[in-house]
């Protein structure tokens, strides 16, 4: 790819990046004398159907925002049967790499760039298009510190589509909400919460939720209640573990509820380090807080507070043992609250429960009542025990417990992979599934693939399927060529007038144009985003992208002749160029905005090239 030239403009310098949906690649317009960034399609995808469709959302969704804060989109178009898209060239690196180089931020700098990344969310949500993999791979910055949000890949656009890959949850397992890590629909709150937790990130140098395997994490997002965040010789502003710990709450009612409430308390922490915000007790106060951080020494030290906080601690100290005691007299009414006896002992002898061969839910509740913190710590496979079942746990049971985690290693589930249907008879397969007691639906879709055979499915394949799972067959009606369909004329090298009568002609219509800033009737087609050929919907839109004719030039002798036909002249190969109106002749920047575009890749995890 390196040096050819793509769409008859874009020259390809190199590659900057590849992942698991596309290659980027670093290219100059030779139209326009600008550097941009195309990424492209990888041509080895699996499943390439699906990887296109998220490719599509990614150019439409971001093609639609113009923010200073987001990658902008240029143009669009297929090289060699491989869709390709245009964008902005960021001259930077991403914020994960800037976090790794510097180890933490100082919170003022955090703050600025979530300032920059929520503004940009705002813009996206306005428009109703949910980022859904909001994380530190996918924010550029650069030397001056601006910010860029880029790969809108798996964005959910107004219509409520979302994509997925693999039959995976998209996002990166660290970052991604408990709604989005459970599979539910997501919405706005969703990308806050991923802030939050870049937030988090930026500001201590580490993830509020780590373990040795992404099942691991994904339970910590749903159930695992973060650390106040930590720096050594130094309190935070409490109006910033407020700020994170409202984006990060669980419950997303109470979250923040758009960017622009996120942003306003951004700013006003940035502005007063005494600010703390509305209802921010509810999520964090130093004076209900055990918090210490470490000093150069490795000594612990409590965080002061003043004595407006201590007497508020005296207080609740009070109530505390006052609802203490209530309790004991409860646990001591025969039948009023059932508690287990063994646990009970187990509280006041602290030692570790015996939480083998129960389920996590079940092992959750033993802990969270002798007030213990439960980590999964690994999967494995054991024939013998139940799937999702605990195999192992440190401390063992009746072993005394030495902290407040008790770390257990799960079973893995024993449930069927899904297999490849691709292109078999729906009704053979249908039969296959609901024998296996799975509920089987069927949808069709208009297709030139034979009638009644299998285009897609979901789960995808290799996804493990639990035994109650509902399995959709997306299925081939045929189609009517006659009346529903068109194949799509060839374009390139038409003048644009023609372009769009031919169009017309098949019942297709214009989209995007690009190349020229006021399309002519006689510009001409360089590249078209359907290829010729392909079968399409009538009514389906086709983008191309234009050049102005070249200029005819003549040279009058006078004599009413062209000034080649004299033998007195020379040729127009001697002749001097005739200057072209717009362009100066010792040459420059004709025109147009140095951009371009940065490729964010995580080496296999879904986001940057994803």
């Amino acid at each position: 790819m390196i040096n050819s030239i793509i769409g008859d403009r874009y020259e390809i310098l190199e590659e900057i990046g590849k992942g698991g949906m596309a290659y980027v690649y670093k290219a100059k317009c030779v139209l326009l004398n600008r550097t941009v960034a195309i990424k492209m399609l990888r041509d080895d995808l699996e499943g390439g159907d699906e990887f296109l469709e998220r490719f599509n959302i990614e150019a439409q969704a971001a093609a639609s925002l113009a923010h200073p804060n987001i990658v902008s989109i240029f143009d669009v178009g297929v090289h060699e049967n491989t869709p390709y898209i245009v964008m902005e060239y960021v001259d930077g690196i991403t914020l994960k790499e800037y976090i790794v180089q510097n180890g933490r931020l100082d919170y003022k700098e955090a703050l600025d760039i979530a300032y920059q990344i929520c503004d940009a969310m705002q813009a996206a949500h306005d428009k109703n298009i949910v980022h859904r993999d909001i994380k530190p791979h996918n924010i550029l910055i650069t030397d001056d510190r601006n910010i860029k949000v880029t790969d809108f890949g798996i964005a959910r656009a107004g219509n409520g589509n979302t994509i997925s890959a693999g039959g995976d949850i998209l996002g990166s397992v660290h970052y991604i909400s408990p709604e989005q890590a459970r599979g539910e629909r997501v919405d706005n709150r969703s990308d806050l919460y991923s802030l939050g937790i870049a937030m988090y990130e930026m500001i201590s140098g580490k993830l509020p939720f780590e373990a040795d395997t992404p099942v691991a994490v994904a339970m910590m997002q749903i159930e695992g209640k973060a650390e106040p965040l930590s720096i050594p010789g130094m309190v935070l502003p409490e109006g910033i573990q407020q700020i994170i710990f409202k984006a990060i709450s669980k419950d997303v009612d109470l979250r923040y509820q758009n960017a622009e409430e996120f942003k306003n308390d951004i700013i006003n922490v940035f502005e007063d380090s005494n600010y703390t915000i509305k209802d921010g007790t509810r999520y964090f106060s130093y004076a209900k807080s055990d918090l210490y951080y470490e000093d150069e020494n490795g000594s612990q030290i409590t965080v002061a507070v003043n004595r407006k906080a201590r007497y508020l601690m005296i207080a609740l100290a009070a109530i505390t043992s006052f609802i203490i005691v209530a309790g004991i007299s409860i646990l001591a009414t025969p039948g009023l609250f059932q508690f287990s006896t063994a646990v009970k002992t187990e509280v006041e002898n602290n030692i570790a429960p015996n939480l083998v061969g129960k389920s996590l839910q079940d092992a959750q509740e033993t802990c969270s009542a002798i007030g213990v913190k439960l980590l999964v710590q690994d999967e494995v496979n054991d024939s013998s025990a139940e799937p999702g079942s605990i195999v192992s746990q440190t401390p063992e049971a009746d072993e005394k417990l030495d902290g407040t985690v008790i770390k257990v290693v799960i079973n893995k589930s024993h449930d069927d992979v899904f297999k490849d249907y691709k292109n078999q008879l729906y009704e053979d397969v249908q039969k296959e599934l609901e024998d296996n007691g799975y509920e089987v639906r069927i949808i069709f879709e208009e297709s030139k693939v034979d009638k009644d055979r299998i285009l897609r499915q979901s789960p995808v394949a290799g996804t493990k399927l639990k035994s109650d799972a509902i399995v959709t067959l997306y299925v081939s009606g045929g189609i009517d060529e006659t009346t529903n369909f068109s194949s799509v004329p060839t374009l390139i090298n038409m003048t644009y007038d023609k372009c769009l009568a031919a169009l017309e002609a098949a019942g297709l219509k214009i989209g995007t144009v690009g190349g020229v800033p006021n399309p002519s009737g006689d510009d001409i087609v360089v590249s078209q985003t359907i290829p010729a050929g392909s079968l399409v919907k009538k009514d389906s839109a086709v983008s191309v992208t234009l050049k102005n004719p070249e200029p005819e030039i003549e040279h009058d002798n006078g004599l009413g002749g062209n000034v080649a036909d004299s033998p007195d002249y020379p040729s127009d190969e001697d002749m001097p160029p005739a200057p072209v109106a717009g362009i100066a002749p010792s040459g420059g920047n004709p025109g147009g905005i140095i951009g371009g575009a940065y490729a964010n890749l995580d080496n296999g995890v879904v986001g940057n090239g994803n």
